[in-house]
């Protein structure tokens, strides 16, 4: 019950998001704006996409290797595209996290299952971090037009917003791989405290993060790898741009905007994101489709926004061939026991 009414709570986020979308957009300017859509650019963003999210499952196959579970390279693929259809179609209880990790176990020894569903969440960090990097990089390449005014405070530049989420995303990642800085927070001692079979899952999860510490040399590859997918995403986003003829709107720009609005998208846990990530591409890209009168381009705004739904949701749908092909679908309760327990 308590997972149902969470389901319709964010579900209820996402209806209003959506309702209030549409009720400030000028619709006017988002048919015409849509009546001019050079589709060729739309395909060509779609190929670009759909590369970045296979490229996906490369990374999760090298941190899985780290924990010593042998998954092929399609099984990746498939795993992959199953969680990306769950993430964005799919509401409700189960996530496409949790699914993916789930099957992970299937393939993997009954010692490795803990481990095998903790690369998941090591791969989703590693992205982040990743495309924070990037976004950090590419801010130092752009001028005051991407800021926001704060009634009393002046104006907000995005790059601070990059910076300080990149930050804290070091100390998290610090707090897991520092022996001094654990030491100090007396994680080892904490951890002791609690319930043996809860201490015993935490410490289990607690090794499988750490053993990445001496592996320096795959979270290298894995941020390299994660730059590639982002890079190519993003230049998907921007193809979209020019695609509706937005010719002020940079590339740089977008390494800049895009991280920010995935990273509020996954604080946010609406079901993929419907309706944050709307909002957020008609807030920030009003910024630079129009810099001096921004307010005019929310409806061509709106209008990159719904191009970039319709290619997310595109380039998820192999994953409905998972459950279709795969057999058994699980249910939370059953996920829980089967990884943990």
């Amino acid at each position: 019950m308590k997972h149902k009414i969470k389901t319709f709570l964010w579900a209820a986020v996402a209806i209003l998001a959506l309702g209030f979308l549409v009720y400030s957009t000028p619709k006017e300017t988002f048919r015409q704006t849509i009546r001019q859509v050079n589709w060729y650019w739309v395909l060509a963003a779609l190929a670009l996409y759909f590369t970045a999210q296979t490229l996906l499952a490369s990374r999760w196959v090298l941190l899985l290797r780290v924990q010593g579970i042998y998954v092929s390279q399609f099984q990746a693929i498939r795993l992959t595209y199953m969680g990306l259809f769950y993430n964005n179609f799919m509401p409700g209880a189960v996530g496409g996290d949790l699914l993916k990790g789930w099957y992970v176990t299937r393939h993997s020894a009954k010692h490795l299952r803990v481990e095998a569903a903790v690369t998941v969440f090591v791969d989703r960090l590693v992205g982040l971090i990743g495309m924070i990097l990037v976004a950090g990089i590419a801010s130092l390449f752009v001028g005051p037009e991407l800021g926001l005014e704060i009634k009393n405070y002046g104006r907000l530049q995005i790059r601070w917003l990059v910076w300080g989420i990149f930050l804290a995303m070091m100390i998290v990642s610090i707090i897991f791989l520092s022996r001094h800085v654990r030491r100090v927070l007396m994680i080892s001692y904490i951890l002791q405290k609690l319930p043996f079979e809860f201490e015993k899952v935490l410490r289990q999860i607690d090794d499988a993060i750490r053993i990445y510490r001496h592996h320096q040399r795959v979270i290298l590859i894995s941020l390299i790898l994660t730059a590639l997918i982002q890079g190519l995403s993003i230049v998907a986003i921007w193809l979209l741009t020019q695609s509706l003829h937005f010719d002020k709107v940079t590339f740089v720009q977008c390494l800049i905007i895009m991280p920010i609005i995935w990273v509020i998208s996954a604080a946010i846990p609406v079901p993929g994101g419907i309706g944050i990530i709307e909002n957020c591409v008609k807030y920030l890209f009003c910024l630079v489709i129009n810099p001096d009168f921004p307010g005019q381009a929310v409806g061509q705004a709106v209008a990159l926004a719904l191009l970039i739904r319709i290619m997310i949701c595109l380039c998820s749908l192999p994953g409905a061939l998972v459950p279709i092909f795969g057999g058994h679908l699980p249910k939370r309760s059953e996920m829980a026991k089967e990884i943990i327990g």
